[in-house]
């Protein structure tokens, strides 16, 4: 028995297409009309797949941009939260010690578009990374404080407010 060629092409061309488009595209049977729509179909998956390879990168430092992101918004969540327990006895905290940024509002940039260019993303990646792990050591800091403070007894704040009036007046 003879492999018929035409055969072997229409067999691979559903093989290509439905990996492609999925299992729901109309394939239609063995005949000259639908071996045509299935060549259109399969320059289709191969102009797809081209411009995916194309536009990988760009998306990868896109998703590199928004995970980083992320890691900024996370962290404007833990000040946040931190800042609406001190500032319930903020003079407290004040008197203590406690450092004035700890107070100060913070707030999450506003993203502008960005740049087309793989270069330029991660050009932007890394000056959203810096103020990430700058907003992460605040947060660490504040919310080390804040728990810090809820663990201590009623003697032992009084004992941390006394000290640090005595240390301002100099006794």
């Amino acid at each position: 028995m003879y492999a018929n060629p035409q055969k072997n092409e229409y067999d691979a061309l559903v093989a290509r297409v439905r990996k492609h488009f999925g299992g729901s595209v109309e394939i239609g049977g063995y005949n000259s009309h639908d071996l045509n729509k299935l060549r259109k179909l399969d320059q289709q998956r191969e102009a797809d797949e081209v411009r995916e390879r194309a536009t990988r990168p760009v998306t990868e430092a896109l998703t590199r941009l928004h995970h980083t992101r992320q890691r900024v918004h996370r962290a404007w969540e833990k000040i946040s939260e931190a800042q609406k327990v001190l500032l319930k006895d903020r003079r407290l905290h004040e008197i203590n010690g406690a450092p004035a940024h700890f107070f100060e509002k913070v707030e999450v940039p506003t993203w502008e578009a960005h740049s087309s260019t793989v270069e330029e993303i991660d050009t932007l990646n890394e000056e959203t990374a810096m103020l990430a792990t700058k907003w992460e050591a605040r947060a660490g800091k504040i919310v080390g404080y804040a728990n810090e403070w809820a663990r201590m007894t009623a003697e032992e704040r009084n004992r941390s407010l006394i000290l640090a009036l005595a240390d301002r007046v100099g006794v």
